[in-house]
């Protein structure tokens, strides 16, 4: 079995947590330093998912509105 690591990123809102994927590599260590440089914000900002609570969230005042996102991974086997 081939082990591939999906890199997961999402946002937390007042109506809840939101998941996206960012894509997939072959590596832990790739997947790692990927969370790492995001989590430090030394990796580029990601673009906000059109569909994200955050965009159409209707409190003016919500605290949720300025939020960081989080980052992680997942392991993904396949037969291959």
């Amino acid at each position: 079995m081939k082990e591939q690591f999906e890199l997961i990123y999402g946002f937390v809102h007042c109506r809840g947590r939101t998941t996206y994927s960012a894509g997939c590599v072959d590596k832990r260590a790739e997947a790692e330093a990927w969370i790492r440089n995001h989590r430090n914000g030394t990796a580029p900002k990601m673009k906000i998912h059109p569909g994200d609570p955050i965009n159409y969230c209707k409190a003016t005042s919500c605290p949720l509105k300025k939020q960081k996102p989080w980052f992680d991974m997942m392991t993904k086997k396949s037969l291959i």
